[in-house]
């Protein structure tokens, strides 16, 4: 019997893991810390003596994010548009590549490649805004909906992972009388449930952390989104003149700005860590369907 530890084999796995936990290190420290600061007096924030533990501790910005209607305004509208855009880009993106994988879909050569250029070639960041602004969407939810609703990385994927189905048990649904509709969600949907899942985390990651489409279109703070709302609070705490009464920037006054920053990320951040280890098997599933064939 062959043996693979050899010593390069285990030098190079000793260098891997002190990598690995380094890396970890790296990430978990400045969290366990950012958590702690948010956690302590203002007294404390200012002495800079604060680690890995909260000094005196003190739930006061939490308190007043909690109760600051426009901080709360900004994560129900995440929490929409997280839920909307990703159902969004699952069903559209599925469905183009369930309608390009089909057989019965003429021209679809032709589509393929249209939509495959989108990709290469993009309109751009001006011409996108003028036909946002063009079409009267600035200001509203649509803005922030409609330009993401499509990926082509999506629907290509989808497709090659149709087109590596059994074609036997769509055609004996199809002599069974199955419609396009129940082909797709009774029968292509279970098969391509890993890939599925694991697109579903990668959007709902993506439009939870958006921001630069609110900086572009939208200009009611009653549209903001979480992410946008921490570059605000972030904002303030640097340039705490110019007081606005309603804003979380006036709360600067009471609490430290290190304290309602920090809060402000944990809040921010926390929904998406509390959910992943929940979707994480599907998420390696969907991977490994991915670079597997066969």
């Amino acid at each position: 019997m062959l043996n693979y530890r050899t010593p390069s084999r285990i030098i190079f796995e000793i260098i891997t893991i002190i990598l690995l936990v380094l890396l970890c290190v790296s990430i978990v420290v400045p969290f366990i810390n950012a958590m702690a600061i948010s956690l302590s007096s203002s007294n404390a924030v200012l002495r800079g003596t604060i680690g890995l533990w909260p000094k005196e501790f003190q739930m006061d910005a939490y308190k007043m994010l909690a109760g600051n209607y426009t901080f709360l305004r900004s994560f129900a509208n995440t929490v929409f548009l997280t839920i909307v855009n990703t159902i969004l880009v699952i069903v559209v993106s599925l469905a183009a590549a369930y309608a390009l994988a089909s057989k019965n879909m003429l021209g679809k050569k032709i589509f393929f490649y249209y939509i495959l250029l989108t990709m290469f070639f993009s309109g751009g960041l001006i011409p996108t805004y003028l036909l946002v602004n063009g079409l009267g969407l600035n200001n509203t939810y649509w803005a922030l909906i409609l330009p993401g609703i499509c990926s082509v990385f999506y629907i290509i994927v989808f497709k090659n992972v149709i087109d590596q189905l059994p074609q036997e048990l769509l055609e004996s649904a199809e002599m069974d009388g199955a419609s396009d509709l129940l082909l797709l969600f009774r029968i292509v949907l279970p098969l391509v449930l890993p890939m599925t899942m694991a697109f579903t985390i990668f959007s709902a990651v993506a439009f939870w952390n958006e921001w630069f489409g609110v900086m572009l279109y939208i200009r009611d703070k009653n549209l903001w989104t979480l992410q946008y709302q921490l570059r605000d609070i972030l904002m303030s705490a640097q340039l705490s003149n110019e007081m606005r009464p309603g804003s979380l920037k006036e709360h600067l006054r009471i609490v430290d700005p290190q304290n309602l920053k920090m809060a402000a990320l944990m809040l921010t951040v926390l929904p998406i860590i509390v959910v992943y280890p929940f979707v994480q098997k599907y998420f390696i599933h969907g991977q490994m369907v991915g670079a597997v064939k066969g």
